[in-house]
């Protein structure tokens, strides 16, 4: 039987101008220079406007001109701009230009593009394309799967209204698992030690590896290694080469691409933030943010051969057309992604502003990032993907964006206590022990509480082993 039904349905469709940008928002610096390369290739439509870069000197010296007039403004003038993309410069707290030629490097290929690179010549389905993609996006630089299986599939849900199951996900996961460097997606040490043993040859020896990290890992890494022989019934002997195997293996696959300092990827922060007339100023990194345009040429000829009535003259128009838009949702996303970067590095310094002014760690205040998205009025997964595998240059140091974000606690008095002031407290504490009678992890506690942290033992234990202190019988 035929019958008509109406149907109201909600639906969450993102438009290309928001994917690209979402693309767009996560890449560092270093890639973006990569991926504006890449489409310059494959759009012909698409060039960089080499008119603008002499206007835009002349724009920015009048902009630094202006700015220093304005006495009440907290970050100086917010159009400013660096006008060398070879050297990071900033100011000293006494006004005078400090420059560093040293900072800037070009990397032929990064870690992430090098695992796409090889997702690319995986027999693979569209879907499965898009979550390897996803999953690389969420790898971080140790080679970790920074996010759960779980919180993917909910990405997918609610950002590209695509329903995916977690065994989908989980066999791309292991499609990717066996990449170089051997270990990358791991969800943490254990599982990416076990896919490095599981390369090695097959020898009682291995054999052995396995199970101390399958069932004895806990005692592995407080290096309890009596518990061990007793509970796999082997000599101490076998225990030991089992365990001289086990640490010849890469904790940090990520960091495995160089073997050396030289040929190691450098580090090229996305913002440039200095002390000038003891104000925090900032900027954005200009290193490789081309000025793009639409060809005149194929906008020209797109009009002329809209005009045939030829059918390869038709083709020709509808392909034009299709770059054309293609070229301006680009250009589009590039200016959007610089506006958002801007605006969130300005929240994040304002927030942490007593922070920025010396650098000193005690007074980094508790920052997550729900916090920044309710200063900037935007998505909770739009600065997620902001501060993803970025980097600020300040005038203390080089610090990843992820590093002036942190979860809090509440002392004693009720005051909000960064859990980074915690972990500097554990090292101060730690560091001027008594090395012949080191402090147990309940003396810690205690010393914490006498600050004004009253935190768990557990606690305590999980902050040492995240700053990779060993126990007390380890550190005399």
């Amino acid at each position: 039987m035929i019958s008509n039904r109406i149907l109201q349905r909600l639906q969450q469709k993102l438009s290309p101008q928001q994917i690209q940008l979402m693309k767009l928002l996560q890449l560092p610096t270093i890639a973006l220079e990569q991926r504006i390369k890449n489409e310059i290739e494959q759009n012909p439509t698409l060039e960089e406007d080499d008119s603008q870069v002499e206007d835009e000197s002349i724009d920015n010296i009048e902009d630094n001109q202006e700015g220093d007039d304005e006495e009440n403004d907290v970050f100086g003038d917010e159009d400013m701009f660096p006008n060398d993309d070879d050297i990071v410069s900033y100011k000293n707290n006494d006004g005078s230009e400090k420059t560093d030629k040293n900072q800037l490097f070009v990397s032929e290929t990064t870690f992430h593009e090098d695992l796409i690179s090889q997702l690319q010549l995986k027999p693979l389905s569209e879907l499965e394309m898009i979550i390897g993609l996803e999953i690389i996006g969420n790898i971080d630089e140790s080679g970790y799967l920074s996010r759960s299986i779980e919180s993917i599939v909910d990405d997918f849900l609610f950002r590209h209204n695509i329903e995916v199951e977690a065994k989908q996900i989980e066999d791309v996961l292991a499609i990717i698992q066996t990449f170089d460097p051997i270990g990358v997606g791991a969800r943490d040490l254990q599982e990416c030690l076990l896919i490095q043993l599981n390369k090695e040859e097959k020898t009682k020896t291995i054999s052995l590896a396995k199970k101390v990290i399958k069932k004895c890992f806990e005692y592995f890494k407080k290096k309890q290694y009596n518990f061990i022989a007793q509970r796999l019934n082997c000599s101490e002997e076998e225990l030991q080469e089992a365990i001289d195997e086990i640490i010849k293996l890469n904790p940090k696959p990520g960091n495995s691409l160089s073997t050396d300092v030289d040929s190691s990827i450098p580090i090229i922060p996305d913002f440039i933030v200095w002390m000038q007339n003891q104000k925090v100023d900032f900027q954005v990194n200009s290193y490789g943010n081309h000025k793009l345009k639409t060809s005149n040429y194929y906008e020209n000829l797109l009009k002329t051969v809209s005009q045939s009535n030829s059918p390869s003259d038709k083709e020709t128009a509808a392909f034009l057309r299709e770059k054309l838009e293609s070229a301006n949702i680009f250009i589009d996303a590039l200016n959007r992604r610089n506006d958002t970067l801007y605006l969130i590095m300005k929240a994040i310094i304002k927030y942490q502003y007593e922070y920025f002014l010396e650098g000193d760690i005690q007074k980094l205040k508790p920052m997550r990032l729900v916090d920044i998205a309710e200063m900037v009025d935007l998505d909770i997964s739009t600065i997620s993907r902001v501060v993803c595998n970025k980097y600020a240059q300040t005038h203390f140091g080089i610090y990843k964006l992820k590093d002036f974000f942190s979860n809090f606690m509440l002392n004693e008095a009720g005051e909000q206590i960064s859990t980074d002031k915690i972990k500097d407290e554990i090292v101060s504490i730690i560091k001027n022990e008594d090395k012949s009678n080191p402090l147990t992890d309940d003396k810690l506690v205690e010393m914490l509480k006498e600050k004004g942290y009253s935190i768990a033992r557990r606690t305590v234990s999980k902050y040492r082993e995240t700053l990779n202190i060993p126990v007390a019988r380890l550190r005399k």
